[in-house]
């Protein structure tokens, strides 16, 4: 692939803002460098993340864990690969040990560009769903290009795939090296959680490693979030860590801005800010997470998933579909593609008096100043784009 012809020049930065090109020459000659540059450096130190949800969580979670016997450095937050990956390479010293790279994709290429640059001895692939649908097509699409991260590991290379996902198991058939599943799974997984529970906005669970098992107090929120800890903890494994050691990194991570954030509102509320970004599987979980708080009403604000292509109005009506069944007193919508979510919601017959739609983010932010009580909840999310942690910022208690 000749990269300087590619097309995520012309989407690069968190909110999608064109690199100049005065600018690309200087990235083309960081590519160069770093690529070089990886060569000195043996395989087994690199580990790749992939996946279509959770892949930073995962990424911060594992540099907690690897850092327990490894100097450790991860690609940084909030920059994109094509970038991000180079960057990273380049910081490389004698006294780093292990690399996280997150090796996130939008186009069709673009994981090949990556293995160009680095082929990591340990991949991760944290699940397989709908997200960059526009660039990317469906589900088996998404698949391919994401499993040509499996299929470039040598017979001494280490697959962690997600038993619980049935689109991640598949890519086991592309590993020509050894397989580790971690999952809720305590017959099929080498590392699983049982007894899952969520307590005062905060999850616990017990990990389970063969036969050694502990309870993990986890800060963060919501059962799809154990899925990125117990990816760690099985690289944990991998590198033979001790179980002791994972606790505490799994315990001591510290909650990430806008991913399931637990905030105080206004008038006794309670916000969860999960305005990073949204997908139908994330925002499924989200919902998931909403109805397993205490609550005396459950608010829902949503913005449109971005970047779903021919996929998006199908994805948002079955979200409107899981809506439906969950008992939520109020719901204050976007604009865009999120009004299939409201068309939907009122085919099936959904109060009118509890959704409001095609409304910017000012009127959101009145709506919930004025409507929220002591012992509401309510979950915010929606794609980056939208902007959304604007409206959480201008509601939050300072």
């Amino acid at each position: 692939m000749n990269i300087a012809y590619h097309p995520i020049w012309e989407q690069v930065t968190p909110y999608k803002t064109k690199i100049p090109s005065f600018k690309k020459p200087i990235h083309l000659l960081r590519i160069y460098l770093a690529k070089q540059y990886a060569k000195i450096y043996p395989k087994e130190i690199f580990v790749g993340v992939s996946g279509s949800v959770g892949k930073t969580t995962c990424v911060q979670i594992c540099l907690k864990v690897l850092s327990q016997k490894f100097k450790t450095i991860t690609t940084k937050s909030n920059l994109d690969p094509v970038l991000n990956i180079p960057e990273t390479l380049l910081r490389i010293t004698p006294k780093v040990k292990k690399v996280v790279l997150e090796m996130g994709i939008e186009y069709p290429g673009e994981m090949d560009f990556y293995l160009s640059l680095v082929k990591p001895k340990t991949v991760i692939i944290t699940k397989i769903a709908y997200a960059h649908n526009e660039y990317l097509g469906d589900l088996d699409q998404i698949a391919e290009e994401k499993g040509k991260l499996i299929e470039s590991l040598e017979e001494d290379g280490v697959a962690i795939l997600n038993y619980d996902d049935a689109n991640s198991k598949k890519l086991e058939k592309k590993c020509k090296g050894s397989v580790v599943y971690f999952g809720t799974d305590a017959e099929n997984c080498t590392v699983w959680a049982g007894n899952v529970k969520i307590e005062n906005f905060k999850t616990s669970f017990e990990l389970n490693l063969g036969v050694e098992r502990v309870k993990i107090d986890f800060p963060f929120l919501g059962l799809h979030q154990i899925y990125p800890a117990l990816a760690a903890a099985a690289l944990g494994v991998v590198n033979k860590i001790p179980l002791t050691k994972i606790k505490f990194a799994l315990e001591s991570v510290e909650q990430q801005e806008h991913r399931m954030q637990v905030l105080n509102g206004p008038n006794g509320s309670i916000i969860l800010d999960d305005t990073y970004n949204s997908s139908p599987s994330a925002l499924e979980a989200a919902i998931d997470t909403l109805m397993q708080v205490n609550a005396r009403r459950r608010v829902l604000v949503l913005g449109e998933m971005r970047e779903l292509g021919q996929f998006s109005e199908n994805l948002h009506r079955q979200i409107a579909q899981k809506i439906y069944k969950e008992k939520i007193d109020l719901i204050l919508l976007g604009q865009g593609d999120i009004q299939f979510i409201a068309d939907e919601l009122k085919s099936l017959g959904f109060w009118d008096e509890r959704i409001e739609s095609n409304l910017p983010n000012s009127q959101i932010v009145a709506k919930l100043l004025k409507n929220l009580s002591k012992g509401d909840v309510v979950l915010i999310k929606g794609s980056r784009a939208v902007r959304l942690d604007e409206v959480v910022k201008r509601i939050v208690k300072k």
